[in-house]
């Protein structure tokens, strides 16, 4: 197989990957530049036309679904707010109930980090995704032959 435009590829490898790098980015700068308070997990994301907040736990051994979180801000308003970040690889997920410490953005408070443990997985599986995603476009835009690649596709 013959993969012509290599150069588009790239370039679109590299925007994706920039992209999901900054996104990432931006929501481990809210842990760490955004306000801290503590919170409550009221229910789970269920992704069914958008994002729902269910009662119910995760059923399979993977227990990684994104927590809706109750808190006050600094202003004493309450806000309800689900994790964004990927919550793949956490084995005991979160219960109804569970005290945890968040991360808000003052000027959105919906902007939420969840400062666990359970959160970094996630957020570093994506980062090096984003890197990941990077480093192929390059390989794409600054091939030296054009039929290394191609050779090694087909």
């Amino acid at each position: 197989m013959v993969i012509r435009n290599k150069k588009i590829i790239g370039l679109i490898s590299i925007l994706v990957g920039l992209a999901v790098f900054v996104y990432e980015g931006y929501y481990f700068s809210v842990a760490v530049y955004g306000e801290k308070t503590q919170g409550a997990v009221t229910g789970f994301v269920l992704h069914r036309n958008g994002a729902q907040k269910v009662q119910r736990e995760s059923s399979t051994i993977f227990k990684g679904r994104s927590p809706f979180v109750k808190f006050k801000t600094e202003n004493n308003q309450d806000v309800e707010a689900c994790s964004k970040s990927l919550q793949l690889f956490s084995f005991s997920g979160y219960h109804l109930g569970d005290k945890v410490m968040v991360a808000y953005n003052p000027r959105n408070p919906q902007q939420i980090f969840l400062m666990n443990i359970k959160e970094l997985p996630g957020l570093f599986l994506m980062l090096a995704f984003g890197i990941l995603l990077v480093v192929v476009g390059k390989t794409f835009i600054f091939s030296k032959s054009n039929n290394n690649i191609s050779n090694e596709i087909s």
